[in-house]
């Protein structure tokens, strides 16, 4: 009976103890708004997630600008050892080919060294210049641009009187007449030029030894006159081997009488070289070419791209050029 009693006692203890620990259990519903003060929360125990998003950004503003100020307010420390370099990147893709110059004077050779005017055969008030065009754009006045280069030999002829000779007295002495396969140039002349006389243009002149049987002479003006070309522009390339480009004549009273006399006739390309190879065996030689102009009518002009046979020469400002024929 005892024993009964004890155990009930015991129970009755229990449960009671746990009833009040249920009962004694804090929630939110048990505080009342604003009464938790800072001294009744622990250190530490709150995070900064807890706190409403505005109170967030308010922390997390005042500690950047705390840094900040930190930072400009601290000085400098040392720099630091250089580090080692580090490992060559990759080469880089190979960048798109830049626009094309312009042309220079590639493959050209200057020879303006054994150019120039020949003295003993310029006469009176006559000149030679290496020059920059003539060009124009002036619209109705297009003269075209120089058929090489920028540049052009410019002849001044003052009278019927005066003459002039620009050429060379090195590169071709021995060369025979008979060779020559191509021949010719390029003229610039004027409405007044043409208005002074037939056929008033510059021409080309070989000082040669005809070697021409029977004929008793080692020396001639072997000349070149073309038919005149179109006015205020360029001409296209004057053929001389051409015969309908214009007529050849032979210096000297040797030649007094025959068809290709300079102050007789003349002749075409094909009767000069008839005359000139007559199978004795004897070459006529050249000892200078030469561009000329005068003692018939006064001229002003040009003159460039003097061919002979594979070489162009290329009269420039700055010199005489050789170029390929094309």
């Amino acid at each position: 009976m005892r024993r009964t009693i004890l155990a009930c006692v015991v129970v009755a203890l229990v449960a009671g103890a746990t009833t009040a620990t249920a009962q004694s259990l804090i929630t939110s519903k048990d505080i009342k708004d604003g009464t938790i003060r800072n001294r009744d929360v622990a250190k530490n125990q709150v995070s900064l997630n807890r706190l409403s998003p505005g109170l967030q950004r308010l922390i997390r503003r005042a500690t950047s600008t705390q840094q900040t100020a930190l930072s400009q307010s601290a000085p400098a420390g040392a720099p630091g050892a250089p580090g080692a370099q580090g490992p060559r990147g990759e080469r880089g893709e190979r960048g798109p080919q830049g626009p094309r110059g312009a042309n220079g004077a590639d493959g050209m050779t200057p020879t303006a060294g054994n150019w120039g005017v020949l003295y003993r055969n310029t006469i009176g008030n006559a000149s030679a210049e290496l020059r920059s065009g003539p060009t124009s754009a002036w619209p109705g006045h297009e003269s075209g641009n120089t058929p090489y280069g920028k540049g052009s030999l410019g002849l001044l002829v003052g009278s019927g009187d005066d003459k002039i000779a620009f050429g060379n007295e090195v590169d071709f002495v021995g060369d025979s007449v008979l060779d020559i396969e191509e021949l010719g140039f390029h003229v610039f002349t004027t409405g007044e030029n043409n208005g002074r006389g037939a056929n008033n243009m510059p021409t080309i002149t070989f000082e040669i030894d005809p070697n021409v049987t029977g004929k008793a002479t080692d020396y001639s003006s072997l000349v070149f006159a073309p038919n005149a070309s179109a006015v205020n522009k360029w001409s296209g390339y004057i053929d001389a081997t051409d015969d309908s480009a214009g007529l050849w004549g032979l210096s000297s009273g040797a030649f007094a009488g025959e068809k290709c006399y300079l102050s007789g006739s003349r002749c075409t390309w094909s009767e000069l070289m008839e005359l000139l190879d007559d199978g004795d065996g004897s070459d006529p030689v050249i000892g200078t070419v030469q561009i000329t102009k005068g003692r018939d009518h006064a001229w002003q002009g040009a003159v460039d791209g003097f061919r002979y046979n594979d070489t162009v020469f290329d009269f420039e400002e700055h010199g005489v050029f050789e170029r390929a024929a094309d």
